[in-house]
């Protein structure tokens, strides 16, 4: 079949599910008790430390809210301990993501797989009708945020983003914006984040891959290699292939409530650049080696945004720094001070300005937000198209010290300025039998 066949049937297919929306969830167990069900693909879990991954993390919240009743995993260790954790055993449990997204007792699905696979997935869902809750960063290039965001402008789905410090810690993340917002730091003129260093590690023994994981499946888009067990479950995150390193991992976060803070959730910087310790040495971007962790370990990005504002994004203290010519403050998961938080004791904000942000709502968790926006259809609080900025930021960084260059960015265009190298490295390759299609 063509692909503008193919692009013409799966939109036709995409325009019939949402037209036939006519209640809030449309499975029939969720007629029968209130409760949407969700189906969670990938649960990330570590068999040597039992570590409990995000996919059981958030499929313990969705439990709480809606039913949890298919769990697709490629590792049968970790598919059986989180159909425990989070089901009590009773999820039925598959290997292929498919047989969730087109399964019409699932209204939505919980995408906690390593970042690699996220968009292809999402993309997947949105077009068989499904709603999405996808973890973060959910995409490994700037393209496949662009496609994220057109597919689901086109279907209609409701997709939440797992940015979790939008809703919760308190709501000092929130505190923080509306500080800068209502001028409390005077002009603002910098922001330091802090993310923590990057992994070091290498180089690794490849070995045949466990008979409870399937490596072939598990690497889909990504291409094929040796098993390496340093690949997989939490230390994906330091491999190129699979995700971004520190900079999309807790960039994810930071960055997101830095460019809320200063009007730019979706927009974008000027120009970006920076220096990096790597784990291995790269050419014209690209790793030399495939038995070595390849994201950047140490690293200090520059990033010049509208209004002459710097943003300094390194491997310091994990934390946000607001700094205006009348103060600064910090704020982290555990912390919100300095002099302009002292003062809300004698001069508090108004009382509308957290309620704002929300554009009037107060979520009790990231969770209920997804859940409560399923039956409203209403834009959630952490949506893809603001996401997708945030991580195009994240991105632009991590492109930045690949090429060991500065890069002037068009927000508008999305395009790197005058630089055809580094705008090849918004977008990669995939693997024969798993392309994204249609987009």
């Amino acid at each position: 079949m063509s692909t503008s066949r193919r692009l013409f049937l799966s939109r036709c297919a995409s325009a019939a599910a949402a037209c036939t929306v006519t209640r809030p969830f449309r499975s029939a167990l969720a007629a029968a008790n209130g409760r949407p069900t969700f189906g969670l693909i990938g649960a990330g879990w570590q068999p040597a430390t039992k570590r409990q991954g995000r996919g059981i993390a958030i499929g313990t919240q969705a439990a709480m809210l809606a039913d949890v009743t298919v769990i697709c995993e490629l590792d049968t260790v970790a598919a059986a301990f989180a159909n425990e954790k989070i089901c009590g055993g009773k999820a039925k449990i598959v290997d292929d993501y498919n047989e969730v997204i087109q399964n019409p007792s699932i209204d939505a699905v919980l995408i906690a797989t390593p970042d690699h696979w996220h968009a292809k997935i999402a993309i997947e869902a949105m077009r068989n009708g499904k709603d999405v809750y996808c973890e973060k960063p959910v995409a490994v290039t700037i393209q496949e945020g662009q496609w994220l965001r057109a597919v689901a402008k086109e279907t209609g789905r409701v997709f939440q983003v797992g940015t979790q410090q939008r809703t919760e810690y308190d709501k000092r993340f929130l505190t923080a914006i509306a500080l800068v917002r209502d001028g409390r730091v005077g002009k603002l003129n910098r922001i330091h984040i802090g993310l923590g260093p990057g992994w070091e590690g290498g180089p690794f023994q490849s070995t045949t891959p466990p008979p409870t994981l399937n490596w072939e499946r598990w690497l889909g888009p990504a291409p094929m290699t040796d098993y390496i067990p340093e690949r997989t479950h939490r230390t994906f995150r330091w491999w190129f292939e699979y995700a971004g390193g520190q900079l999309c991992d807790w960039g994810a976060h930071h960055v997101d409530i830095a460019q809320w803070a200063i009007g730019q959730e979706n927009g974008g910087p000027l120009s970006v650049r920076g220096t990096a310790k790597m784990n291995q040495p790269l050419v014209a971007g690209m790793p030399t080696r495939d038995d070595t962790y390849n994201t950047p370990i140490d690293f200090n990005v520059a990033c010049k945004f509208p209004g002459d504002i710097e943003m300094v994004i390194d491997a310091s203290r994990n934390g946000i720094t607001f700094e205006g010519d009348l103060g600064r403050f910090f704020v982290n998961r555990g912390t919100l001070e300095g002099v302009p938080v002292k003062a809300l004791d004698d001069r508090p904000l108004p009382t509308d300005a957290i309620t704002k942000l929300y554009r009037g709502k107060n979520p009790t968790s990231h969770m209920q937000n997804f859940v409560d926006c399923l039956e409203s259809r209403e834009l959630p609080i952490s949506d893809i198209s603001t996401h997708h900025r945030v991580l195009t930021t994240c991105h632009l960084a991590n492109i930045t010290l690949r090429l060991g260059r500065p890069l002037q960015w068009d927000a508008e265009s999305e395009r790197v300025i005058d630089d055809d190298q580094a705008n090849s490295l918004l977008s990669r390759e995939y693997r024969s039998g798993y392309e994204i299609e249609d987009v």
